[in-house]
């Protein structure tokens, strides 16, 4: 994409996971024409200045399918201009979790603006607390030999032999 004076305009690119994209697909009112909108979510424990934008949405005009070797085909990348706040919004919820309709019985929104290379700096860094909390033991268990999958099969075939088998559990030939 071009900007102003000819050049190329720098880009973000932000991956998600395929949940967190949405494709809706819709008739333009005016022409009749087949349209595509897509509703970005972002994933809890994303967080800008110290403010959690987990849950908020942003409707990109592209949503490409994941090309990076890091990700799997699951991954969807988010290209943003560079120079161009990112727009969130989010219902506005009551004490229960329900929405509030603002006068015209629509839902009331609640709006910010976030620059695209913070936005995927936080990306990153939700990622990564998210990793240290579910992932880090697993994979050190895995790296010493004492736990992971193979040690619980042991474990399961020490009970089971500690167990034996009863006599009418042995299989008769017909």
């Amino acid at each position: 994409m071009e900007g102003p004076e000819g050049k190329r305009r720098e880009r973000v690119w932000l991956s998600f996971h395929e949940r967190y994209v949405r494709r809706t697909e819709h008739a333009d009112r005016e022409t009749g024409e087949e349209r595509v909108l897509f509703t970005v979510t972002l994933p809890r424990g994303t967080e800008v200045d110290g403010v959690d934008l987990g849950g908020w949405q942003f409707h990109p005009r592209y949503v490409e399918p994941n090309h990076s070797r890091y990700h799997d085909e699951h991954w969807r990348e988010v290209p943003l201009l560079a120079d161009r706040p990112v727009r969130l919004s989010r219902d506005v919820l009551d004490a229960d979790g329900n929405p509030l309709p603002d006068g015209e019985g629509r839902n009331q929104k609640e709006c910010a603006e976030v620059d695209p290379s913070r936005l995927g700096e936080a990306l990153i860094e939700s990622r990564r607390r998210w990793y240290e909390l579910n992932c880090r033991g697993r994979a050190e268990e895995r790296a010493d030999g004492a736990g992971g999958l193979s040690a619980r099969a042991q474990e399961a075939r020490a009970a089971s032999e500690a167990i034996g088998t009863p006599c009418d559990a042995t299989p008769r030939r017909r």
